[in-house]
């Protein structure tokens, strides 16, 4: 059997909520080997444990000045097939960082978003599609807008400068921009879902209206397709010698057009708890308004979904369900994590109410401990059916299959 090609990948970022899962993902193909650039920090979740052991680190500041110097001290003349770049927010450290890799990288992928539609032309079509990111040519209109919306012109400045950076390199290195609306999923670094996921499951402990703050259709994107899309474009590129993604800027997202209303109610559906007959209140004023983070409505996704490009969206049911499901156990597996969220909502929602305060803490704590319990059991049956196999069978190969199997159920 031939070696398998190993694909060199360094990450800026790789520890974080994308990153996190999408390094995990290419862990997973034993193809890829991976360098992360980051400042050192692994406290999002379980990090420093799924992710720190395998693979190489280099801690560098992008924001510092010597960051220059630091990287090109830490990679030296080493040559990489691609870079990821999840941690961008400024375009100085892209420059920075094509000043030192240019000349030894293949590939750059940026994790972009759709909120660079907020600061250019209004579309002529319900939703934005990648040709639509142009700036307005007067400056009073292009400062409006940049004040309005400083991420997004930040990292649409990125796109800019990593575009005309391209175009007059003479290395033979391309560019890949994924635009993504926002992001659901497990390990949320912003703990914007599980906010509002504790928020809907303990309403009856805390009493408060679910709020809303636009009846704004907007787009959203499950982590795991993400980090899946990101895996595929490598495999794509460097396993199967494609060029198709050249150059190339995707709005990437579920197929799926709605509101956050929309989004509640479909939680609130899979938590079974539509007999509680929830509230869920308009407030234009409200301070608790996570979702959407755009004013522009949702991205059109058809170029990423063409056959050429083969974007696989998951619908955005199994995504709530999945991403539930995840929280659920979080419960009892975080500990200081569950505790942090608890804080938040007892400072946003339940202030000086006590009363509240209390009986809220006893149910949350209450679940993580059935949770806890849950999880116990269901690990013990799969040491019961790992034992009963590794009985019945003396082959490697079949325990294996039978237990990956199990594991899947």
């Amino acid at each position: 059997m031939a070696d398998k090609t190993i694909t060199k990948i360094l990450i800026f970022g790789g520890n974080g909520f994308l990153g996190g899962e999408t390094v995990v993902e290419l862990l997973a193909l034993n193809t890829f080997d991976i360098t992360l650039i980051n400042r050192g920090n692994w406290k999002n979740y379980d990090s420093n444990i799924r992710i720190r052991p395998f693979v190489k680190t280099i801690n560098i500041d992008r924001e510092s000045s010597t960051a220059v110097e630091q990287l090109r001290s830490s990679i030296g003349d080493e040559h990489f097939d691609a870079v990821i770049d999840f941690s961008a927010y400024d375009s100085d450290v892209v420059k920075d960082a094509l000043k030192v890799l240019e000349n030894q990288i293949k590939l750059y992928i940026y994790i972009s978003t759709d909120s660079v539609y907020e600061v250019c032309l209004p579309s002529s079509n319900d939703l934005s599609s990648e040709t639509d990111s142009i700036r307005p040519t007067t400056t009073d209109e292009y400062e409006r807008l940049r004040r309005k919306d400083s991420y997004g012109h930040k990292k649409l400045k990125i796109e800019e400068r990593l575009l005309h950076w391209q175009s007059l390199s003479n290395n033979n290195w391309s560019y890949v921009i994924l635009r993504l609306p926002d992001v659901l999923g497990p390990r949320d670094s912003t703990d914007r879902w599980w906010f509002y996921q504790m928020w809907i499951q303990f309403y009856l402990s805390i009493q408060k209206p679910v709020e809303i703050s636009t009846h704004l259709r907007s787009s959203y994107v499950y982590v795991n397709d993400v980090a899946r899309y990101i895996t595929y474009i490598l495999s794509k590129t460097f396993h199967d010698s494609s060029t198709i993604f050249f150059n190339q800027i995707l709005n990437i997202a579920c197929k799926e057009i709605i509101s956050i209303n929309d989004l509640f109610t479909l939680i609130i559906d899979e938590l079974n708890l539509n007999f509680l007959n929830i509230p869920i209140k308009y407030n234009p004023n409200s301070e608790i308004n996570f979702f959407p983070s755009v004013t522009r409505g949702g991205v059109n996704i058809s170029k990423a979904l063409s056959n050429q490009f083969n974007w696989k969206p998951t619908p955005i049911k199994q995504v709530i369900r999945e991403t539930i499901q995840w929280y659920n156990d979080a419960y009892g597996q975080y500990p200081n994590e569950r505790s942090y969220m608890i804080k938040r909502i007892r400072r946003t929602l339940l202030k000086n109410d006590e009363n509240a305060y209390g009986k809220f803490l006893f149910d949350v704590n209450q679940y993580a401990t059935q949770s806890t319990i849950k999880r116990k059991r269901e690990e013990e049956k799969k040491i019961v059916v790992v034992d009963q196999i590794t009985i019945n069978s003396d082959h490697g190969d079949y325990r294996q299959e039978k237990l990956f199997k199990h594991n899947e159920m």
